[in-house]
């Protein structure tokens, strides 16, 4: 993820630069730019972004807009997602190892899909009040110490 210098502390900055989210390899994923007044990834809405593989370890997308997303090997590694929207994204293989999803929707999605933590490492992960019922996962998916998939309404994707 990279972004342009911050306004100065107390000023406001009417038109912010937008906020590009790059891959492993440094390429283009997606430019956003955020609302007037605000910054960042914050509130974002990427409802139905393909991010396959985007580097956002320690982002801030505290309330994002995530629906429907592709995030299939992304690294959100620290990242905070506290009440962000990811029902029905494609969380494959993603790297959410210590992420904040407190309050997070990981859910069944409007129509009835869910969101898919295949392969997804989620150690060290903040789940409190995560909303996770119908979400699945594989014997590959790796959870917080103590952490009961199945008692959280979670489905296991069993592979033949």
């Amino acid at each position: 993820m990279r972004r342009d210098p911050a306004p100065l502390p107390g000023s406001s900055d009417p038109d912010p630069a937008p906020v590009e989210i790059r891959d492993e390899f440094g390429l283009l994923l997606r430019a956003y730019r955020p609302a007037p007044g605000a910054s960042g990834l914050r509130g974002a809405r990427l409802e139905g972004a393909e991010l396959s593989g985007a580097e956002l370890a320690g982002a801030d997308l505290e309330g994002a807009q995530l629906y429907w997303s592709i995030l299939f090997r992304a690294n959100l590694s620290g990242a905070n997602l506290r009440f962000a929207d990811l029902r029905g994204a494609d969380l494959k293989e993603a790297n959410l190892l210590g992420a904040d999803l407190e309050g997070a929707r990981l859910g069944r999605d409007n129509l009835g899909g869910s969101t898919s933590l295949e392969g997804a490492d989620l150690e060290g992960a903040r789940l409190h009040q995560t909303q996770l019922e119908g979400a699945t996962y594989d014997r590959r998916t790796r959870f917080p110490a103590g952490f009961g998939p199945k008692w959280a309404g979670m489905v296991e994707k069993v592979r033949p």
